[in-house]
């Protein structure tokens, strides 16, 4: 039993997942209860209750500690590190034009992106309310980081909610501070509520804790609790319109006040709202599974991970030939034609991999000019060259490997 045990909670499935997948011979509720038990014997407990008055609580499993791991790794990374001024407020301003219009896409709004980037790059008046709540996303975001030495504290959150739903409420919406009536998730299919928020009364102090929460337990990892601000924000409802949006934003402040700055170039509403079901599904296993919240936490890092996955290609696409050209002559490194023709091909395409033949019908030169040209770009760094049968085959090197030891070299010259 508890060698079956280890084994499911490595995947950390729901009970409705386990039920595909436990052998016949096993009863599934006495299964699933012993399987819950292991779990909270492992548990993190963290000071936030729900609505029975129980503790939120989650693990920290595998798949959690990889993505941190790969955030963390990623945050140093010198393809961040190394985007010229110019470059880096375009990237950041295509970044809060891209979370702006998801973040308002996944709450409802209907709009394009690229009007969203009109409306911002011309200062165009919003048409309608799908527009003015893109344009108080933007502008809720600017605030954020015109605010960062700020704390994150209740002035700061409110002023931040103002922002994002102006002129975009019902008029039985509109409350001085907290919502003073109760909300719930209407769910049209089943023809009931998937989700009843606490009660009105009950929310200040729930803020509260929330609050204290986010300025105090430093011995939680700032990414696993920058996931538990973003679903308890969600949790309590505080408002009866903006909760999401709000959620993100205070999640985006809480990581780059914490040192997380590449977060400013890339969104993470994007895949939020690609895959939408997933997101609310993650919610709604918590909720359901005795308030464990590793079920999102693992949801949101994934999503974390796969947006730095996708800004990073972004990057290598968009800015890489930039990047490497202000370098390369930074240190002093002289390319000719046919090597700088190869290098810009190699950081857009998605081979990696060139021979001796293939350069020379490229550029119609003999081998051994060929060979030569090859093996200089080997000696700093571009590529790797390895034998394949008894021919030579180069393997580009990704590109942050390239600007580091380029980087490496430079200060050792100096």
């Amino acid at each position: 039993m508890q060698n079956m045990i280890n084994e499911f909670n490595k995947r950390y499935f729901t009970k409705k997942e386990l039920q595909y997948r436990l052998p016949s011979t096993f009863n599934l509720n006495e299964f699933w209860n012993e399987l819950m038990e292991s779990r909270k014997n492992t548990s993190i407990n963290i000071p936030l209750k729900d609505q029975s008055d129980n503790n939120f609580w989650f693990n920290i499993t595998d798949n959690i500690k990889k993505y941190i791991s790969i955030i963390e790794t990623s945050a140093t990374e010198d393809l961040f590190k190394s985007i010229p001024w110019d470059v880096e407020a375009s990237v950041i301003l295509d970044s809060l034009i891209d979370e702006a219009y998801n973040s308002s896409v996944i709450e409802g709004a209907f709009s394009t992106k690229k009007r969203t980037k009109e409306m911002v790059e011309n200062n165009l008046p919003p048409k309608d309310k799908n527009e003015q709540m893109i344009i108080n996303n933007f502008d809720a975001l600017q605030y954020i980081l015109r605010n960062m030495q700020n704390p994150l504290n209740e002035d700061m959150l409110l002023s931040i909610y103002k922002i994002l739903t102006e002129d975009t409420l019902k008029e039985d919406e509109i409350v001085e501070k907290y919502r003073t009536d109760f909300v719930g998730v209407w769910d049209t299919k089943r023809g009931c509520f998937s989700y009843k928020a606490p009660d009105h009364t009950k929310v200040q102090t729930l803020m509260d804790d929330l609050l204290d929460f986010i300025n105090n337990n430093t011995e939680l990892h700032p990414l696993i609790k920058a996931c538990i601000i973003h679903f308890y924000f969600v949790y309590i409802h505080p408002f009866f319109d903006g909760n999401g949006r709000t959620a993100r934003a205070i999640s985006y402040m809480y990581l780059l006040q914490q040192g997380y700055d590449f977060f400013k170039f890339f969104s993470i509403s994007n895949l939020i709202n690609e895959e939408r079901n997933k997101y609310y599904t993650s919610i709604e296993n918590t909720e359901v599974y005795q308030s464990d919240l590793t079920y999102f936490i693992d949801y949101y890092l994934n999503m974390i991970v796969k947006s730095i996955q996708r800004i990073k290609e972004q990057f290598t696409k968009e800015f890489g030939k930039k990047l490497l050209k202000d370098l390369l002559e930074k240190a002093g490194i002289m390319l000719n034609k046919r090597q700088t023709k190869i290098i810009n091909y190699f950081i857009t395409a998605n081979k990696n991999i060139m021979i001796i033949d293939e350069y020379k019908k490229k550029n119609k030169i003999s081998y051994e000019t060929s060979r030569t040209d090859l093996n200089e770009l080997v000696t700093l760094g571009f590529f790797k060259k390895t034998k394949v049968g008894k021919k030579y085959v180069y393997k580009f090197n990704k590109l942050g490997h390239i600007i580091k030891d380029i980087e490496e070299s430079f200060i050792e010259f100096e």
